[in-house]
């Protein structure tokens, strides 16, 4: 039937001819024969092209049909490049199910979590490692809210890409086994979320926490007692001696330096243990913090003749515990002091940004190299080994600086550029501020 209507127009053309011919009886019907016979081939042309096209997309469209029927002339190439394209089509269409089982079948047997959700967070698609740790029933639980099952604080804010980029929580399954999961948004408004097991993790954490605050514990006392002996010495005759007294003077200075270095690892092992608790918090003032800390540096400040400038909002308070403020001051106005060549500048800021705060320390020294951005924060990480230990910094400072800010859910950001300086920014969120008039502002 569809072959007969691609001869539809040719035949109502040809119908038409003799209604034409009877209209005019003054002529003779033998004049009008050249145009009845190319009349009669064009209906023929247009017939044979109208019954082509509809065999080729008859073709075309059967899945089923693989060789294309038979054709003459330009559709026979028509129906030629059809066919190798199909062939192009349906090869690649093999591979590419081909590359989705093996895709699918490598998510399966993935240890870790997989889930697909669309962007209303409804459940899409799991891992059977998803369904055994999160307690699913698949594929039941198809088109449900994924925070359903997972009820816990922040998950919500988590899984509608709104609140941290991870989250830890207890696995369903079993309450001992720690899931950290991370949100990655898909280009089609859904998200893959991924929860990976790090209890083991965990437990070598908090295994290398308790050695390092224990140890660090434990070495508090003999040098405390080596330093009061060292003390002693140097105040008794026997420091009379010169080269006894550089060697006493020495030793000091080393017992000083593990002291320093043992109360810096256990500031880390504070931090580390948990978030900053708001029963030990208090409103701050950074301004007058930042004044004092530099009156202390004065003498350093004074000896290598630095300018200090500092523009400071003086109204701008910060809900943190002391201890933790004073550690991301001291660390970063001494780092900044200590790394500046004389008779150069140092600038100190404090802020309010929208959305965040704002603490920016500046210096203009040497500056650091790209390659060691990522690592600057990182425990015992030191640029210059031997330029470091000769200022006698312990490798610690960033890492507490950026410790101390995480806790309060902030970031520390470093810029540099070797010859220029560095910059430490420490971002807050913004709801850890008080605001106080000039008159009620305290230290």
């Amino acid at each position: 039937m569809k072959y007969l209507r691609a001869w539809f127009y040719p035949v109502v053309l040809w119908s038409l001819i003799p209604i034409f011919l009877a209209a005019d009886d003054d002529l003779r019907a033998w004049s009008y024969l050249p145009p009845v016979i190319i009349a009669l081939l064009l209906a023929l042309w247009v017939g044979w092209h109208r019954q082509q096209s509809q065999s080729f997309s008859a073709w075309f469209r059967n899945p089923d049909t693989l060789l294309p029927p038979l054709a003459g002339g330009m559709w026979e190439e028509t129906f030629a490049e059809g066919y190798h394209w199909r062939r192009d089509q349906e090869a690649q269409h093999r591979l590419l199910s081909a590359q989705i089982v093996q895709l699918r079948d490598a998510l399966q047997a993935m240890p870790d979590v997989v889930v697909l959700m669309d962007e209303r967070g409804q459940l899409l698609w799991v891992n059977p490692s998803g369904i055994r740790l999160l307690q699913l029933q698949w594929p039941d639980d198809a088109g449900k809210p994924l925070a359903f099952w997972l009820r816990t604080p922040h998950l919500r804010a988590f899984l509608a890409g709104e609140g941290p980029p991870s989250l830890q929580l207890p696995a369903p399954a079993d309450a001992q086994q720690i899931l950290e999961g991370m949100r990655y948004p898909l280009a089609d408004a859904g998200a893959l979320v991924i929860f990976r097991d790090v209890t083991r993790i965990r437990q070598l954490e908090q295994v290398r926490q308790d050695f390092v605050a224990n140890v660090s514990h434990e070495l508090r006392s003999p040098l405390t007692v080596v330093r009061g002996f060292l003390e002693n010495m140097l105040d008794s005759p026997i420091a009379a001696d010169d080269e006894v007294s550089s060697q006493l003077r020495l030793m000091e200075q080393q017992t000083l330096r593990m002291q320093s270095l043992v109360e810096d690892l256990l500031s880390l092992a504070r931090m580390e243990a948990a978030e900053a608790n708001p029963e030990h918090c208090e409103t701050l003032m950074l301004a007058d913090m930042i004044h004092n800390t530099l009156d202390t540096l004065a003498p350093a400040i004074m000896q290598k003749r630095l300018q200090i400038d500092t523009a400071l909002d003086s109204d701008l308070g910060f809900f943190a515990e002391t201890i933790d403020l004073t550690s991301i001051i001291r660390n970063l106005l001494e780092n900044a002091i200590k790394y500046t060549p004389a008779d150069r500048a140092v600038s100190v800021r404090w802020e309010r940004r929208p959305g965040e705060l704002l603490f920016v320390v500046q210096d203009t020294g040497d500056g650091i190299a790209a390659e060691h951005l990522q690592r600057i924060t990182e425990r015992f990480y030191r640029v210059d080994k031997g330029r470091s230990r000769r200022m006698g910094g312990t490798g610690l400072g960033l890492a507490i600086v950026r410790h101390a800010v995480e806790r309060y859910q902030g970031h520390l950001e470093v810029a540099s550029e070797v010859g220029k300086g560095t910059t430490f920014t420490a971002h807050f969120p913004l709801h850890l501020a008080r605001s106080f008039p000039p008159d009620s502002a305290v230290s």
